[in-house]
């Protein structure tokens, strides 16, 4: 039998190209954190020199760029992805100023640490059980990557490349394989890193990040594909030793188990860039991803031995834009609760909240994002997680809200410490009730010589897309001026002045935006000052007392956008405050005024403007500045004498010191203040802040001989205040180190002082 020798040379063509089409490549990455990113110069790498990536398997941070990947992103949309605000924002479980919803967030307290717990449970689950909040990252995973999931039918094996990962089940003590379902479900549990994001339940099994038992899936990549060649990519390595003075570093070494790195193939290769940067540190994401693309250039001859059928870049740019095509629209036709413990009432004010017409109608991610952030932050949602799954038949994806309640009993504590005699405790309690409208009751103390307090408060929640509430309170406020003054280095002898209150109404507020609140209030109260108009008293004497029992209402506006509560460096407020104030003052006087002095009774009645406005205008890197409006404008009549008159008068305080002093030219029945704030960060959560202000009245307050008030001139006299501030923002409160200036006053013009907490008081009678 002749054999026709070009037939042999066609089967042998036919042979060898079967064998280049055969020729399969897995692509694995390791854990590592930050370090990960590495693996996003990886594939560009080797997507430029055409070495083509059938299947893709990763565990943690390579879980979730080969996730990405294998969803259609190009290397150039995960490297925009990785430096977007949002993520970066997501990392450390913030969330973007203007997301913030400024009608849920927590009062301005002295508050430093809260514990949340169960009645039923009282001494149990007391402690968090993750460091970070996690619902940016939730939703930001759920929307970029739904509809991926959507387009491959909810297999791996459909992706623009078939995908693999690893999560760590602890209970069972073994790995977790995805190959099916949610993507953005698989990447949250493999990339959860214990203790610092919330652990994921996965049809009823919780899960931890997959580096704690496969932190390189070579396995994973040969036993579900075969590849003929294995590329990794390993920014693991071996764990470090343990730290004394670093938690996770010892976390890490206690439940890490060390990874076999072999790769499982006949041929291969492991690229590892080399780094040394932070777990969570992603602020050099363009370094981190050239020390993987430099190092995969650097291993390419080696690789293109074992890869002779290279695949151009236009094929995969092709590949994606195939794959992409088959996205569905981003677009929700119904909302579920998915939570059997909570009760419908619960679930309705819920949805409420996600918007009136969520369960009926098609609407956009885009409008669910807003509503979805908004709920995360609610004092009664301990955690939300986000899952879309699309329905064919409607053309929209339905919306699975997993759902955790907040325990319902909070307690608070805090305060101030100080150099000067101004430290004071605080302790505040809440109670939640949960259901269709949902309630909580408040309490706080206040305790120190310089300040007292004590509060009761309610707020009753009515839930809904625009959210409203009403807040009865009751107030006892109490500044003691005399006992405050001294320092550790000398001693003054101030003016006898001891302001008290006691207060209380009603508060209505509605949400405007996320940032605005509208407010509305009627108070009833007493206000009871006692002071001496003299320095000469003794103990023996008794004090003057003015008290004007007062009855106001006021309406007011205030848009919060401020990244703290004390010591603020970006962002924005503006508080604007109209008030009717009317009432009877009775001052009796003590000892040390002429037995000719009677009681005095007399009513007054007066209108009063505020307008406060703070703004960060500008932000380049480790640079902020900004400034401080406040303007004043009160039609308040004297009282039955200066001092009296003084106390009562609006007061401008622009730094935390300045609210512990009695600063009588700071004080005017009308002003504008205008200060500059330059704030220098010395390192992270580290800040220099250099600031100065002018506080003009439009007449000053004058003691006329017979111990009367009267106004100056127009205009009154100005007055200066400077601040320098080296300040830490730590976790658990700030700690600074302060020289402060003020033009009058004081017998010392320059104040120093060290101060650890929040100088945040209860509010007045006079603030909304």
């Amino acid at each position: 039998m002749r054999l026709n020798l070009s037939h042999v040379l066609l089967s042998l063509c036919i042979l060898w190209a079967m064998a280049l089409q055969g020729q399969r490549v897995g692509l694995v990455l390791s854990g590592g954190g930050a370090s990960g990113l590495a693996h996003i110069g990886v594939i560009r790498a080797l997507e430029e020199s055409g070495i083509p990536i059938d299947y893709v398997a990763g565990t943690s941070m390579g879980a979730l760029v080969g996730g990405l990947y294998a969803a259609g992103y190009s290397t150039e949309e995960m490297q925009e992805f990785a430096k977007s605000p949002e993520f970066l924002l997501a990392i450390v479980g913030e969330l973007p100023k203007e997301d913030v919803y400024y009608f849920t967030r927590e009062p301005e307290d002295a508050s430093i640490v809260r514990f949340r717990f169960n009645l039923e449970n009282f001494l149990q689950n007391t402690l968090p059980a993750n460091v970070v909040n996690p619902n940016l990252m939730e939703y930001l995973l759920m929307d970029i990557l739904s509809p991926a999931s959507a387009a491959a039918n909810y297999d791996f094996d459909q992706l623009m490349v078939p995908f693999r990962c690893v999560a760590a089940d602890v209970v069972e003590k073994k790995q977790r394989i995805f190959d099916s379902g949610s993507l953005p479900v698989a990447l949250r549990a493999s990339a959860t890193y214990p203790f610092y994001y919330r652990p994921l339940i996965v049809d009823g099994t919780m899960l931890f990040d997959g580096g704690l038992y496969n932190n390189f899936p070579a396995d994973i990549m040969y036993n579900a594909f075969l590849p003929d060649v294995i590329v990794g990519s390993n920014v693991a390595g071996a764990n470090d030793p343990p730290d004394e003075d670093d938690l996770l570093s010892q976390l890490r070494n206690m439940i890490m188990m060390q990874s076999d790195f072999s790769i499982y193939c006949d041929e291969g290769v492991i690229i590892e860039p080399q780094s040394s940067i932070g777990v969570f540190d992603f602020s050099n994401t363009d370094a981190e991803i050239e020390k993987g693309y430099r190092e995969a250039l650097s291993r390419m001859d080696e690789i293109r031995e074992m890869i002779p059928a290279l695949r151009s870049p236009e094929a995969v740019r092709d590949r994606r834009r195939q794959f992409q095509a088959r996205f569905p629209k981003k677009r929700i036709s119904r909302i579920e609760i998915d939570n059997k413990e909570l009760s419908e009432n619960q679930k309705e004010y819920i949805l409420s909240t996600l918007g009136p017409k969520t369960r009926d109608s098609v609407f956009t991610f885009d409008r669910f994002r807003g509503q979805f952030l908004r709920l995360a932050q609610d004092d009664k949602i301990r955690y939300i997680q986000p899952v879309a799954r699309y329905d064919s038949i409607e053309g929209a994806f339905g919306m699975r809200l997993k759902v955790k309640r907040e325990r319902n009993l909070s307690a608070y504590f805090g305060g101030n410490f100080s150099s000067r005699p101004i430290n004071m405790g605080y302790v505040g309690l809440k109670y939640n009730f949960f259901g269709r409208t949902s309630t909580s009751l408040m309490a706080n103390s206040y305790f120190g010589r310089f300040y007292g307090s004590a509060q009761l408060r309610a707020r009753i929640d009515f839930g809904g897309q625009k959210r409203w509430a009403l807040e009865p309170h009751v107030v006892l406020n109490r500044w003691d001026y005399f006992r405050n003054f001294s320092t550790f280095f000398e001693q003054s002898r101030p003016s006898f002045i001891v302001k008290n209150e006691v207060y209380g109404g009603l508060k209505a507020l509605s949400s405007y935006g996320n940032n605005t609140v509208l407010a509305a209030s009627v108070n009833f109260g007493e206000t009871l000052d006692r002071y001496y108009q003299t320095e000469n008293f003794t103990v023996e004497d008794t004090s003057d007392v003015t008290r004007f029992r007062m009855g106001s209402v006021a309406l007011g506006i205030d848009r919060n956008t401020l990244n703290r509560k004390l010591y603020a460096n970006s962002g924005s407020r503006l508080q604007i405050t109209a008030r009717g104030i009317t009432g009877t003052e009775i001052t009796d006087y003590g000892t040390t005024r002429p037995a000719l002095d009677s009681a005095i009774t007399v009513n007054h009645y007066w209108v009063d403007l505020r307008l406060k406005y703070e703004n960060y205008f500008i932000n380049r890197g480790f640079f902020s500045l900004g400034f401080d409006l406040t303007a004043v404008y009160s039609t308040k009549p004297f009282f039955a004498n200066y001092t009296a008159s003084i106390i009562s008068a609006p007061a401008y305080e622009p730094i935390p010191e300045s609210r512990t002093f009695f600063l009588e030219d700071f004080r005017a029945n009308e002003f504008v203040g205008l200060g500059l704030r330059s704030v220098f960060e010395i390192r992270k959560n580290f800040d220099l802040r250099l600031e100065a202000y002018a506080f003009q009245p439009g007449r000053s307050i004058l003691r006329d001989q017979d111990n009367f008030a009267a106004f100056s001139d127009f205009p009154g006299q100005a007055q200066y205040i400077a601040a320098g501030a080296l300040v830490f923002n730590s976790p658990v409160g700030p700690v600074s180190l302060n020289l402060n200036y003020y033009s009058s006053q004081l017998d010392s013009p320059w104040s120093f002082l060290f101060n650890f907490g929040y100088t945040l008081f209860n509010k007045s009678i006079y603030e909304l």
